[in-house]
């Protein structure tokens, strides 16, 4: 495996237009916007740490298999925030995991590789996943973002090839209480982690709406107003905020338009026509 590794890492710096693009996301990867995330989602991580300690659903073995969650499913959905358009997503996340994450992650962490596999193999992959998930966010790096993620489900199939042989040849191991912690620990991380990506997303789309509500007109005072009816209107709720987004019109800056009734009204749910 580390072999197609080299090999993988000596093709790109081969490429000129992927050594170009791999140069885009890694200083993306460590740019301001990503640090502030990078500290913010550390806080509130240690946080969740904190409390399953405390009350006895996490203890410092559980360490790889957090870091593992962490860069397989944490920084993946973070990256991927662009897809939130309504609260439904935060629910699909979680069933998602119940489905898929949580089993993979439970039969390919119950089998170790040996200390120095895991010492070599780990930072490659945390970071191979990372450029990943920053190299999907921009189009222009599509290329390097393919080529990346065919590796990464090559490695994950001969992972869970390996996690399979491995669980046939010690099935007795592997069906016992203990084992169970491993499969739901994920869940519960996920579910603990939601909150966090709803906060993370809300604040996203407000930054973002309110920076195009500056460039819509130069009447200031207007557009001040109208992101104090919004923040007060759709508050955290993203559904209704995302409604405000695709119903407004900047003409209602150079008419008579009662802004706030206008924001009231286009915040709302169309109801179900017949």
């Amino acid at each position: 495996m580390l072999i197609w590794l080299g090999i993988f890492i000596l093709f790109v710096l081969t490429q000129k237009s992927m050594r170009n693009s791999l140069k885009d996301v890694v200083k993306l990867l460590f740019g301001k916007y990503f640090l502030v995330i990078y500290l913010t989602l550390g806080i509130y991580l240690f946080g969740v740490f904190s409390l399953l300690k405390a009350i006895g659903l996490w203890t410092f073995a559980d360490i790889k298999d957090s870091i593992f969650w962490l860069f397989s499913v944490a920084f993946v959905l973070v990256f991927s925030l662009n897809k939130a358009k309504d609260s439904k997503y935060f629910k699909e996340i979680l069933f998602d995991t119940i489905k898929v994450i949580a089993i993979l992650e439970f039969v390919i962490n119950f089998y170790n590789f040996s200390l120095v596999t895991e010492l070599i193999l780990l930072p490659i992959l945390i970071f191979i996943v990372m450029l990943q998930a920053v190299a999907g966010l921009d189009s222009k790096n599509a290329q390097v973002a393919n080529l990346l993620t065919n590796l990464m489900a090559i490695f994950g199939f001969g992972l869970l090839i390996y996690s399979i042989f491995q669980m046939a040849n010690g099935y007795s191991d592997f069906f016992k209480l203990g084992t169970l912690h491993s499969f739901i620990l994920p869940i519960i991380l996920t579910a603990l982690f939601l909150p966090y990506l709803y906060c993370l997303s809300l604040y996203s789309i407000y930054e973002s709406y309110f920076i195009r509500l500056d460039f819509m007109t130069v009447k200031k005072e207007k557009v001040k107003k109208v992101k104090k009816y919004i923040r007060q209107r759709a508050h955290i709720n993203i559904n209704r905020l995302n409604r405000i987004m695709e119903r407004f019109d900047k003409k209602v800056f150079y008419d008579d338009t009662d802004l706030k009734k206008y924001v009231k009204e286009i915040s709302k749910r169309k109801k179900a026509s017949g």
